[in-house]
């Protein structure tokens, strides 16, 4: 089996994206971009992609990727939308979408595609930060306000805003390269854990505060390791992790760290963050 992945130019086309997103979202949700919308995105030089299996006798989405063109001095990119249909999720799509969108952005002389992460989500985290190679540059408190579907349901929707220089050192020897993220070549023994967390009754991990002071420039941040698990068990405990968490990503990110890596361990969840210049960080070689 593999994993194709073209662009979306057809009203079918745009009909499949809608079915995967409201599929992602959740019963009863509507797609969170319509068909007329993805026909003017498409029209004005963004990007819509669909990604199928090539075993389907008849081709069926199972991912697809919304990008809108950036406003700013370099050429860029903002995804308002990546998403995998639940029973195809773990199966590479959602890489294999973010290769082909960057070889035609590569192609189209892009650098940049910027989008935006639940940091408590370790799915989401993993796949932009070790697989792709995306940087954690800021964060943003409650960004879309409250949303009802059943993954933002009662929590606030803030956000990590990641980037991603799609022709970057950084990212070609992940992608192009097969090496593994320094982070994970680097050892936990250089690390230091910012964050203090402890074992509610049940397993459940709760959020405990972080040290402001850091004894080294990597450091690894917890958030939980299944954040829906979390919140269907007990909810106040999630919302506990948002706003520690959120404290926590701030005073980092304004002193000089990004967030650069996800690793887990022994049935926990860290981001690695690093202080580094934006500029030195992309053009080392992991």
């Amino acid at each position: 089996m593999s994993i194709i992945v073209e662009p979306l130019v057809t009203r079918d086309g745009f009909a499949a994206c809608e079915a995967v997103q409201a599929a992602v979202l959740g019963a009863s949700m509507e797609p969170l971009v319509r068909m007329p919308m993805l026909v003017g995105i498409h029209r004005s030089g963004g990007m819509v992609l669909g990604a199928y299996e090539d075993t389907d006798p008849v081709p069926r989405l199972y991912g697809c990727l919304i990008d809108l063109v950036a406003a700013g001095r370099q050429r860029s990119r903002l995804t308002v939308f990546c998403g995998v249909v639940p029973d195809r999720r773990g199966n590479g799509v959602a890489v294999a979408l973010r290769r082909e969108e960057r070889a035609i952005l590569r192609a189209q002389g892009v650098q940049i595609v910027r989008w935006a992460v639940d940091p408590l989500r370790s799915v989401d985290a993993y796949v932009a930060l070790s697989k792709l190679g995306a940087v954690g540059v800021a964060y943003e408190r409650d960004l879309y306000g409250q949303l009802i579907d059943p993954a933002n349901r009662g929590l606030a929707t803030d956000r990590l805003v990641l980037e991603w220089r799609v022709d970057s050192p950084r990212v070609a020897a992940i992608l192009d390269g097969g090496l593994p993220p320094l982070h994970l070549r680097l050892g936990l023994d250089k690390m230091d854990v910012i964050s203090r967390t402890g074992v509610l009754d049940g397993g459940l991990r709760r959020f405990r505060g972080f040290r402001s002071q850091a004894a080294s420039d990597v450091l690894l941040a917890e958030v939980p390791e299944d954040l829906d698990l979390l919140r269907g068990r007990d909810e106040e405990t999630a919302r506990i992790w948002r706003v520690g968490t959120r404290d926590l990503f701030e005073t980092l990110l304004e002193k000089g760290y990004l967030v650069t890596g996800f690793v887990h361990e022994a049935g926990r969840s860290f981001h690695v963050l690093e202080r580094l210049e934006k500029a030195v960080l992309w053009e080392r070689t992991e």
